[in-house]
């Protein structure tokens, strides 16, 4: 048994300790109540009573249960003393299995590194006596392409909201998303930024579906943005017509098999759009990380998410890097909406080193 698990039992047992001396609490609180009860009904009686006889009787009964009184109470007090100690424990405990817990995680990790480096030694072994000796040419290594990010933008409906007026009355108003303020800011942060050369952004505004396929054939993006409506596991697009313009909903199901009916498939997905995170694993087989948003995304959060997180990818930073510094800027805006943007990767992809923007020498 590790130490993790002697300490979970310790917590358990303290548990059920805790567990047991709050139910000795209630015993002894009722039986203090029923004494006080049974004393105050003694006491009352014996006011009430012309014989002496009745009147010492029910005095001594009161008085005996004032004894029962006083000594549950005591009884009490010694109990919450055990539960405060109990607590104090249980929080020193809990600390030292968190402790305890990382240093475990981190030796195992270590160890698996370890095997890992193992395993691969063998291999390379192996692969080294069992191969011939030939000679060869050494084909130098493809320099770095420029980053190539699709996006889409799609506004087709206004959103309805309501508010209370200052004489009460309830005001609708209409609004459109600033889809398009977005993109102009996003272009004018990658002209300022150190890499600004290489990265190409293919904008599709009033995108369609078809948009995004003609995108993924002609453009081969390494990123796919899309801003505008979404929610229910689905995107809000447009059906490309100027004279009965309407909106098309694209299921998460139908997204994954277009981006995956491609032979040159994105590394990324950025939903910035309201209430797109839920669901967002099962766009994983297609694209290897997915950007998106936990609930509802105001437009002015939306713009400086954006912003900031092109901005620190145009600057060689790691994905997770870049995420972060989006997030960091919508705080300091006092941006609750901060706290929206997450992602979800396939296994073994780390955000962290993920860095799509490489510097060609």
């Amino acid at each position: 048994m590790g130490r993790s698990d002697s300490l979970r039992n310790e917590l358990a047992r303290l548990q059920k300790t805790e567990a047991d001396l709050r139910k000795d609490i209630a015993r002894a609180e009722s039986d203090a109540a029923s004494a006080r009860a049974s004393a105050s009904k003694k006491r009352s009686e014996a006011l009430k009573t012309k014989s002496e006889s009745s009147l010492r009787s029910n005095i001594r009964s009161a008085e005996a249960e004032d004894k029962k009184l006083i000594a549950a109470e005591r009884k009490i007090g010694d109990l919450k003393t055990k539960l405060a100690a109990n607590a104090k424990a249980q929080s020193t405990k809990t600390k030292s299995l968190g402790d305890v817990e990382k240093q475990e995680n981190h030796a195992a990790e270590q160890e698996s590194k370890r095997q890992r480096r193992e395993e691969i030694r063998h291999a390379e072994h192996i692969a080294r006596v069992s191969r011939p000796t030939v000679r060869y040419v050494v084909i130098p290594a493809a320099k770095p392409e420029k980053l190539r990010v699709l996006y889409l933008t799609s506004n087709p409906e206004a959103i309805e909201r309501e508010f209370e007026g200052i004489d009460g009355s309830i005001i609708r108003e209409s609004y459109w998303l600033r889809t398009e303020a977005e993109v102009r800011q996003v272009k004018v942060a990658l002209r300022s930024s150190k890499y600004r050369d290489l990265i190409d952004l293919e904008h599709k505004p009033a995108a369609t579906f078809q948009d995004l396929i003609d995108g993924i054939n002609d453009f081969r993006p390494h990123i796919i943005h899309f801003s505008g409506h979404g929610g229910g596991q689905s995107l809000i697009l447009e059906n490309g017509s100027a004279t009965q313009p309407e909106i098309v909903s694209i299921s998460f199901t139908l997204l994954v098999e277009a981006l995956g009916a491609t032979d040159t498939a994105p590394t990324m997905l950025v939903l910035n759009a309201c209430d797109t995170l839920e669901g967002a694993e099962i766009i994983l087989p297609a694209v290897p990380v997915v950007i998106a948003m936990a609930d509802s995304i105001g437009d002015a959060a939306a713009i400086i998410f954006a912003t900031r997180f092109y901005a620190a990818i145009a600057s060689a930073q790691s994905v997770g890097a870049s995420l972060k510094q989006a997030k960091v800027m919508m705080k300091s805006a006092f941006l609750e909406d901060a706290k929206l943007p997450e992602y979800v990767t396939r296994a073994g992809v780390d955000v962290d080193n993920l860095v799509l923007v490489k510097n060609v020498v």
